[in-house]
This record gives structure tokens, C-alpha cells and sequence, in this order.
């Protein structure tokens, strides 16, 4: 007996094969359960097109102890990969969707290692197969789909509540003030560009990042009800200090060292001088990302 939610069983006429005439009659006499079974149908019919031989069904193939699935497994990550780079599917479902392939091939290519395939061992994998092909109808899974939260763009309201407060109490100069604004606002096209195609992890560790370096430059997140202000050259000696311990690579740790190194020169510079607020909003701005990048404990 057919089970109402197993897709495969429904759509298996057309998932690999061009559509057989008993198909090809007008769908206004089809369920519109029916109609949504055999568009998947469709889509798996023009992945694959009529290239398992004459049997009208991939379940046939398995009944004469073929291996479609694995014959296909080159073509199906290839359509995948195509819809990722189209936008239809993020990289999360994309990447999901071909694991599961590929594990389906492996239970296949073990099913049919003696020939054939029992009633039981082809109900299992048309069920699975139903479900990740009505997934890929629908452009992924339900729980891929959902777009990447804009944790950046969620708060800008907040991080510009925070720099006007700093700058009511001389903390933060007009001009510091506006430019931290102007970095939020880059910030945030950068996530937007991001979340196109599904935030990855190494996207979203960059964001934080950037965004703990502009959070230390507001200078309203230490930790304690009466934070230390130190002087620039102690915290560039914290951040070689820090980077004993920060997990950085020696090549990473080397170019912040070099880098701390210039903004000791130019601190000191400045010490000599009289520079511009400008000058200063720079000044510390840099020390803030390197702060960040060397993990400084605030």
C-alpha cells in the first residue's frame, strides 16, 4: 500500500526518466498533491534525463539490481553546486543535501552488493530518497532556508545610542563618533553581502571580530564598575603579551608584532606633537583591531 508522505513512491514514473505518457495527460484531472509529487518528479526527470536505460522508474532499476543513485552521483552534485551558485539554494542546504546523497549511495552500494535489492531494503531508500528530492523541490530544507539572523544590522540602533553617549560625555570626539558610525554602516553592508548565499563560519567569526573591535572603540564595554583607562603604549604591551596565548599562527603573531611596532612609533610621534582628533580617532582605532586580533583580556 502507498503511504501518503512517501514521495518516492508517487513521483518515482518521472524522478530519472522523461515523462511516460501515462503522465503526460492533463494535470487538471491530478490532485494538487499529486501535481506537487510529480513537479518533483520533474526536476529529478530533467537532472537526469532518460539515461537509466527503459524502465520507467528508478524503483524498477533497483528491482533488476542496478544502482542508479550511484550511477547519478557525479550529475546530482553537479545540479546542486548550480543552484548554490545561482542563489537557490544556500550553501548550508546545498552541502546537507549532497552528505545525504552520498550516504544514500552508500546504503544503496551495500544493499545490492549480492544483485538485488529486497522490498523492504527499496521501500527504505525511496523513502529517503523522496524526502531529499522534495527538499530540493521546495529549494532546501526548512531549517537551512531560514535567512541568517542580521545580528550587525539588529543593533545598529543600539551602537549609535552607545557612540552618542560617549560623545555627550567627551569620552569620544564629534569626529571619532561619526567615523565609528561610518565603520557600523560598512559593517553591515558586509554582513548583507554575506548572508547572499548563507553566512559560513569563517564569515561570521570575521563579523564578530570586527565588531569587538568597534565595540572597543566606543571604550563603554570593560568589564567592572570603574574600568582602567590605559595609555596606549601599556595596551600595545598588553597585545604582545597576549599573543603568547592567543592561538594565532607564528606568521599571524609576527605581523601583528610588526604592526603593534608602527603604532608604538607613531604613539610616540604623537607624544612629540600636537595631532589632529583625527589623528587620534586612527591612533586608537588600530590598537582596538589589534587588541581584538591578539585576544587582550579586557
Amino acid at each position: 500500500m502507498i503511504r501518503t508522505n512517501n514521495v518516492a513512491a508517487l513521483a518515482f514514473g518521472a524522478l530519472l526518466l522523461s515523462a511516460s505518457p501515462a503522465l503526460a495527460q492533463s494535470d487538471t484531472a491530478q490532485p494538487s498533491t499529486e501535481k506537487q509529487k510529480l513537479r518533483v518528479g520533474d526536476i529529478l526527470g530533467s537532472l537526469f534525463g532518460d539515461r537509466l536505460g527503459t524502465s520507467t522508474s528508478i524503483e524498477g532499476q533497483w528491482a533488476v539490481g542496478r544502482k542508479p543513485l550511484n550511477t547519478n552521483r557525479t550529475q546530482f552534485h553537479t545540479r546542486i553546486d548550480g543552484d548554490v551558485s545561482a542563489g537557490t539554494l544556500t550553501q548550508k542546504s546545498g552541502a546537507r543535501m549532497k552528505a545525504e546523497y552520498d550516504e544514500l549511495v552508500a546504503l544503496e552500494t551495500r544493499y545490492g552488493a549480492d544483485g538485488r535489492f529486497t522490498t523492504a531494503e527499496r521501500t527504505e531508500l525511496g523513502d529517503r530518497y523522496g524526502t531529499l528530492t522534495q527538499a530540493l523541490s521546495e529549494g532546501g530544507y526548512a531549517d537551512t532556508r531560514e535567512p541568517d539572523t542580521l545580528s550587525v544590522a539588529d543593533g545598529k540602533a543600539e551602537f549609535t545610542r552607545r557612540v552618542d553617549a560617549q560623545v555627550s560625555a567627551r569620552r569620544l570626539t564629534r569626529t571619532a563618533g561619526t567615523r565609528l558610525k561610518t565603520d557600523y554602516a560598512a559593517l553591515i553592508t558586509a554582513e548583507a553581502t554575506y548572508a547572499r548565499d548563507g553566512i559560513s563560519e569563517r564569515e561570521r567569526d570575521d563579523l564578530d571580530a570586527r565588531l569587538d573591535a568597534l565595540d572597543a572603540r566606543v571604550g563603554d564595554t570593560s568589564y567592572g564598575s570603574n574600568p582602567v583607562v590605559l595609555d596606549n603604549r601599556t595596551r600595545l604591551a598588553n597585545v604582545d603579551s597576549a599573543l603568547r596565548t592567543s592561538g594565532l599562527s607564528t606568521t599571524a603573531q609576527a605581523q601583528v608584532r610588526v604592526e603593534a611596532g608602527d603604532l608604538t612609533r607613531l604613539d610616540a610621534a604623537y607624544a612629540r606633537a600636537t595631532p589632529s582628533s583625527d589623528d587620534r580617532a586612527y591612533l586608537e582605532r588600530r590598537i582596538a583591531e589589534l587588541e581584538v586580533k591578539a585576544k587582550v583580556k579586557r
